[in-house]
């Protein structure tokens, strides 16, 4: 589902909006468009064409009073005959957000300030998932789990081989073969010296 910010008289856009595109994304609700009002006339003018593209409508920022959002929301909410149904959200006292909902076009205004909307984030996710039967979004590897259970398969078939530290039996006979194979190649060559040295003596007494 697709939700709009419109940014009345705010300094903290680029913050705000990152947090929003967060935080609402876990809820499966992705930012369709983003604007930035300054007047009275803007915001109107805004709010009355965001809420011909969507059923989700942010009004981030604005002041107190009669040019406020508040005071603007009401003007123009007026002209609707439809029951609006009216919610805030507080954090410790302090009124933070105000729902507004008539039949199945929400607003919901918020203050220019990442503190106190993060406050009061949760409650305004979980009352727009029952609202309109969001599902939370859980970021998954495709195939991970298969891959996992299949690595764990066939290693529980694998024989364990021990594997022997440095300087361990294996190294240990390997060096005393070598050793016994020089021994042997030593008493050979004697044994052809000897053997030589014989033939040599016959050979010289002889003649």
């Amino acid at each position: 589902m697709n939700y709009e910010i419109i940014f009345y008289r705010s300094g903290k856009t680029s913050e705000i909006q990152n947090l929003l595109s967060e935080r609402l994304g876990e809820i499966s609700l992705s930012l369709n468009e983003a604007c930035a009002a300054v007047s009275p006339k803007e915001l109107t003018e805004m709010l009355g064409r965001a809420v011909k593209r969507d059923k989700l409508i942010l009004i981030v920022g604005g002041d107190t009073g009669k040019q406020g959002t508040e005071g603007i929301l009401n003007k123009v909410l007026k002209s609707d005959k439809a029951e609006i149904f009216s919610k805030e959200l507080s954090n410790n006292g302090d009124v933070v957000c105000c729902i507004k909902r008539a039949e199945d076009q929400t607003i919901v205004t918020l203050p220019d300030d990442t503190d106190r909307i993060s406050a009061i984030l949760p409650d305004l996710k979980k009352i727009l998932t029952d609202t309109y039967k969001l599902n939370e979004r859980v970021d998954k590897v495709d195939g991970f789990d298969d891959i996992a259970e299949d690595i764990d398969r066939q290693m529980a078939r694998t024989k364990r081989v021990r594997v022997a530290p440095a300087g361990s039996t294996a190294e240990k006979r390997a060096e005393s073969r070598l050793s016994a194979l020089k021994a042997t190649i030593v008493i050979l060559l004697l044994l052809a010296a000897l053997q030589i040295g014989a033939a040599s003596y016959l050979f010289i007494t002889q003649s």
